[in-house]
């Protein structure tokens, strides 16, 4: 029963894919995109990060970093992502999925079930992973290596990419078979993206500071040094090493100054021994770590309300109200939906801010804080200076509004609950506009208030805080609802599990969809504010005022849809 049967892989292989492909979405069509879509996309993705990271590596190549060095940046980075992102999703898709208990009532062996997962996850995971390979390839081509150092380097990095989801597997199953930790999904949740957010946090700071010169750029003697630094401390070195063992031999593989395929089949045999132990591991705990959770109460979030909350939720109230605070409690209440829609939006502008904060001071020649005030206060709606700060406020604005596609999600967070909504006399136009609030306050108010307290700080004029904090909240908001209106029209009410939701395969389309979204609310603004500038044309500050009253017209227009339109095919929907 333990044991593993190739037939059965492949057969429950395909039935996990075919599954996922074709899933129901509630209303008895596809929740996911077509096949074509979703490849296009992966594509798109993937060509985006390839190419940023290539870059990056022919310059480290150009400016001498070794082969060694290349390949050691791309294991930690490939870990620092696992850990990051890919630890919760093997966690969800091995143990926390709807699917299991189906499995585990088939004569199939632990075995089996937990590798034809793993490979279901691993192939949804490659795609993460080969976006870091350029990195390494970069510094190849910026090195001028020859056709047998392409060849290790991309068979070393193959094989870490499989090692390294497999010793995640090995250090969740364990936790799974004998933690209380887990035995509770919403602490888990709760534990995981605190932790995760921290590690986040430190990994950008590290690499913020041990990247930039003094002169605010990027040195290869820099990079070289911290990744060096990071990879030969005793501790981090044998983390690592554990949790990407073939990491242990790239000094025998690459630091001969030549690639050596002896290096390669050492990897390979370390690969294999975490292979067999995971086989070992899974045969002996897999079905006691899942046979008690599946279909139980810890593959779903579950809060507890007390009675006068529960009172005041059944009290006289308006709709909008009613659905306002249920919105909000889902958002803080339930830890998957926390973690992956609201902490994201959360960590993507401070990672902006403080990576543009350290390349700026490493760029100023010495002025201090008082000359850096002085300059902001100097910053008018009717300067060149003004002008400058609205596209930078516009620059956050465009990459904050590129997690708007959480709000694409916000009626597929209600699930199946939704139907309930179509039994009863409802208001769908309160109810999109609740959801609307709700995201906003929870995801972008923390946001706003943090650029607030840097504006005040900076010491601008009153007048231009206003403006800015004006446009990024108008932008913001324009962008978020008209994607809420977008997730509305297909939205996906057939999860069982809420890492169903976060971690779908759409998500690189909804990401795409985003940046589409982002140009297009904003370019007409930008163009009123900034062609004036170009023409050489002295207007004042009418060409921001125009922008602001642009981006007013746009969100009414586009808040007028959402209380029309939008609301009459949401009363169409049916399961």
């Amino acid at each position: 029963m333990a044991g593993f049967d190739w037939v059965q892989f492949r057969a429950l292989f395909g039935a996990i894919r075919k599954g996922e492909e074709r899933a129901d979405n509630g209303m008895g069509k596809s929740g996911g995109t077509s096949g074509t879509s979703r490849i296009v996309s992966l594509v798109f993705s993937f060509g985006m990060i390839a190419a940023m990271l290539l870059v990056g590596g022919l310059k480290l190549g150009q400016m001498g970093a070794s082969v060694l060095t290349a390949f050691e940046l791309s294991v930690v980075t490939l870990v620092a992502i696992s850990l990051t992102m890919g630890f919760y999703t093997a966690v969800s898709s091995l143990f926390f999925s709807g699917d299991i208990a189906f499995y585990l009532a088939l004569p199939v062996g632990g075995t089996t079930i937990v590798w034809a997962k793993l490979a279901n996850y691993m192939a949804g995971m490659m795609a993460v992973d080969l976006a870091v390979l350029p990195l390494s390839l970069g510094v190849l081509a910026g090195r001028g290596e020859g056709p047998l150092a392409w060849v290790v380097v991309v068979l070393a990095f193959l094989l870490c990419c499989v090692a390294v989801n497999v010793a995640l597997v090995l250090v969740a199953l364990p936790i799974v078979r004998f933690s209380k930790l887990v035995a509770d999904k919403d602490r888990f949740a709760r534990v995981f993206g605190l932790v995760s957010t921290v590690f986040a946090l430190a990994i950008v700071l590290a690499a913020t500071l041990g990247a930039y010169d003094g002169a605010g750029s990027v040195d290869a003697a820099a990079m070289a040094s911290m990744v060096g630094g990071i990879a030969s401390a005793p501790v981090a070195r044998v983390a690592f090493c554990l949790l990407c063992p073939p990491l242990a031999l790239g000094g025998l593989t690459f630091g001969a100054g030549s690639a050596s395929l002896l290096g390669v089949l050492g990897m390979a045999a370390l690969t294999a021994c975490y292979v067999a132990l995971l086989s070992v591991l899974s045969g002996r705990w897999y079905f006691d770590a899942v046979r008690g959770m599946a279909g139980g109460s810890v593959t779903s979030s579950h809060g507890r309300y007390e009675a006068a909350e529960l009172a005041q939720a059944v009290g006289s109230r308006s709709q909008f109200k009613a659905f306002f605070s249920v919105g909000v409690a889902q958002l803080v209440r339930v830890p998957a939906f926390f973690n992956q829609f609201v902490l994201t939006m959360w960590l993507l502008p401070a990672i902006m801010a403080f990576s543009g904060m350290t390349g700026a001071v490493g760029s100023s020649e010495g002025a201090s804080f008082d000359e850096i005030c002085a300059l902001a206060a100097t910053m008018t709606l009717d300067g060149t200076s003004g002008f400058a700060l609205l596209f930078v406020t516009a620059l956050l604005a465009f990459f904050c509004c590129l997690l708007s596609y959480t709000f694409m999600r916000s009626v597929s967070m209600d699930g199946r609950d939704f139907f309930l909504f179509r039994t009863m006399p409802c208001d769908f136009g309160s109810y999109l506009m609740a959801k609307f609030a709700a995201l906003t306050l929870v995801g972008r108010g923390p946001v706003v208030v943090l650029l607030l307290v840097a504006f005040l700080v900076l010491g601008l004029p009153p007048v231009t805080i206003l403006a800015m904090l004006a446009f990024f909240v108008l932008a913001t908001a324009t962008c978020d609802l008209l994607a809420l209106i977008i997730g509305a029209r297909r939205p996906n009410l057939g999860w069982a599990s809420e890492s169903e939701l976060s971690s779908s395969g759409e998500a690189f389309v909804l990401l795409l969809l985003s940046l589409v979204l982002s140009l297009l609310v904003m370019a007409l603004p930008l163009a009123c504010a900034i062609v004036p500038l170009v023409l050489g044309l002295d207007a004042g500050a009418l060409p921001i005022l125009g922008a602001l009253v642009l981006l007013v017209i746009e969100f009414l227009a586009i808040r007028a849809y959402a209380c029309g339109p939008a609301t009459r095919w949401l009363a169409t929907i049916e399961p």
